[in-house]
């Protein structure tokens, strides 16, 4: 059923660190144009696209390109929890090459973690990661050593530190 795009979509609540906690609310036709525009432009998500998102579901950040965003731009989207190098140092790329996922969402904390265990690129190497076009870096600065190491690794990729 369409909706104004003044109709809340969701609240946002601060954590009340400052004080008592205050909702947001955040309006629909707003947060989907800019959604629609981030996840085409900054994300590179198009129809058809395979979002892996490694990010927690809880932040903005997470419920806006995990679940809105992949769903405006007509993409899938592959949700991670838990430690990347959990069975393996492997599994996001083994994820990667299963559901031939396009675009990867993840915090630089969780790619330093999957370095530190495959400096060198031997998992990565079992696995066909020819289908990623974007690796958005997100939730912090990225250090220049990861950057380099996914560079490295990826060239064919386009490496995008956002810090959201």
């Amino acid at each position: 059923m369409p909706v104004l795009s003044t109709h809340p979509l969701y609240i946002l609540y601060t954590s009340g660190t400052t004080g008592a906690p205050k909702g947001i609310v955040r309006d629909t036709g707003g947060t989907v144009v800019a959604l629609n525009f981030c996840m085409e432009n900054v994300f590179n998500v198009h129809k058809g696209s395979v979002h892996f998102a490694g990010s927690d579901i809880g932040w903005v950040v997470g419920h806006s390109f995990i679940v809105y965003g992949p769903l405006i731009r007509g993409a899938t989207s592959v949700f991670f929890e838990g430690k990347p190098i959990i069975p393996n140092p492997g599994i996001v790329w083994a994820k990667v090459q299963q559901y031939r996922v396009t675009s990867l969402y993840m915090a630089p904390t969780a790619v330093r973690v999957v370095k530190k265990d495959d400096y060198d690129g031997d998992w990565i190497r079992k696995y066909d990661t020819s289908s990623i076009n974007s690796f958005a870096l997100v939730g912090e600065r990225c250090d220049p050593d990861t950057i380099w190491w996914l560079h490295k690794h990826f060239p064919h990729v386009i490496i995008n530190d956002t810090w959201w």
